[in-house]
Parts: structure tokens; sequence; C-alpha cells
């Protein structure tokens, strides 16, 4: 259950190995953060994450499988994770990969792995999540979508479409779970300097993890349903919006 500052103590991350993630737990650990499952297809680099996060204290964490492309066991392998811990205070939703738009565009195969990956397996694993938490009868959900899916453009329209469906998904999740104590939050950073990122030359307005992680769980405290990071996205965005499509595909990010 949450401590009586009202923080997580049981956290399960889906996409384990996230950079924002782990900034996340890092946030919790100052507080009384207990348990913690890292949930993610690669069980290496997941035990090395592990312990990175047990060095933050005295946290028990333990690794399970997640593999958002494998839809017949999205579900099997979400309750798996989120059945190690007593309840289920928070669990993120971290999974994704951002793929290559100039490659990808002729590439079907490729296509349907960001998609999967990035919408279609964390909208299944979010469905078996609101299930477990009404019976338990609490929890909070963290979704990390992105600006790209906020409004969706040429330059990296199938990593930012897949954004935009999980986003959606999120949103009108959050809605039917309107006057419940289940709480569905939106993440919306703009660009982020993770390892995802790393062969990616920086843009203005780049954000952190540790940034990202702050006005997340600050959002989370507060109740929002949506958090900009920066929050001067969503200005921008809402300009993007309503600016002619015809000036929209030139432009140069």
């Amino acid at each position: 259950m949450n401590d009586s500052f009202k923080k997580p103590q049981n956290v399960v991350v889906l996409g384990g190995n996230s950079d924002i993630a782990f900034a996340i737990l890092q946030e919790l650990a100052k507080h009384r953060l207990e348990k913690v499952v890292l949930a993610g297809p690669n069980q290496t680099t997941l035990h090395q994450r592990a312990s990175m996060v047990s060095d933050l204290g005295n946290i028990e964490v333990q690794v399970a499988t997640f593999d958002a492309t494998d839809l017949s066991q999205v579900a099997a392998q979400s309750e798996l994770a989120m059945s190690l811990v007593p309840t289920v205070d928070l669990l993120i939703i971290a999974a994704g990969i951002l793929g290559d738009q100039s490659s990808n565009e002729s590439d079907p195969a490729a296509v349907a792995k960001i998609l999967t990956t990035n919408f279609t397996g964390p909208a299944v694993a979010m469905t078996a999540a609101v299930e477990k938490m009404k019976k338990q009868g609490c929890g909070s959900i963290l979704v990390l979508s992105s600006v790209a899916g906020a409004k969706v453009r040429r330059s990296n329209f199938i990593y930012g479409s897949s954004k935009a469906g999980l986003d959606s998904f999120s949103l009108g999740f959050s809605d039917a779970l309107w006057n419940t104590p289940v709480q569905i939050t939106v993440v919306r950073p703009g660009f982020v300097k993770t390892k995802m990122t790393e062969s990616i030359k920086s843009v203005p307005m780049s954000t952190t993890p540790e940034k990202v992680a702050a006005a997340a769980l600050r959002g989370l405290e507060l109740g929002k349903e949506i958090v900009w990071v920066p929050s001067s996205f969503r200005t921008i965005v809402f300009g993007l919006r309503h600016m002619p499509r015809s000036v929209n595909r030139r432009l140069p990010f």
C-alpha cells in the first residue's frame, strides 16, 4: 500500500530497463519504496538494472519476463509480474522502442514491431493491470507516452502514431475509471536524453529522465491525467494541431 505520505511502496515496471522508469524509482527510493518488480524481455540487462535499484536502499527487487510483442502471453506475463508484490501501488508502463523512421517506412515487419511494442502490448497489459487494481481496491498507473504522440509529424510518424494510440487508449481508460480508486496518469515528455535516444542529435527543449520523473510523480500526487514535460509543450502542441497540413508536413523536426 501507499505510505502515509501517499508514496507507493510496491512498484511494478513493464519495460524495466527504461532510464525514465529508473529515475522514477530513484525518486521513490527517497521515501518508503519497499518492493520493485522489473519486467522486460532481456533478463541479463534486467538483472543489471535490478542491482542498480537495490543499491538505492533497502529495496527488494525481482525480475520477470515481459515481451510486449508476444500478444498471446502479454496478459499472463503482466499478471505474473504483478503477483510478485502484495499490492500493486504503482504500475509504470515504460515498454517502448524508437525505431529508425527513414528505414522503417518501407519495412512492414519493423512497423508492426514498433506499433506492437509501443501500443498494442502495453494496452493489453494495462487492461490486465486495471482488473487487478479494481479487485485490490486501489492502484495507480503511470503511462510513459510522448509529445510525439500528441501531434504526429512527418519526421517520426511511425513512433508518433504508436504513442498516439497508447496515449488515447490510456485517456479513454481513465475516463472509464472515473470515480474509481484506480488512477491513470499519462506522461508526455519531449526529447529525453536516454540510452534509447543516444544516437540522435539533441534538440531544443530536451529534458532528462530525472526531470521527467519529478514531473510525473508530482502529477500523480495531484491526480493529473496528463503531464507535459516541459510544461510549455502544451502550448506548442496546441499551435501545431491548428497549423495547416500543407505547412505541417514541411516542418524540419
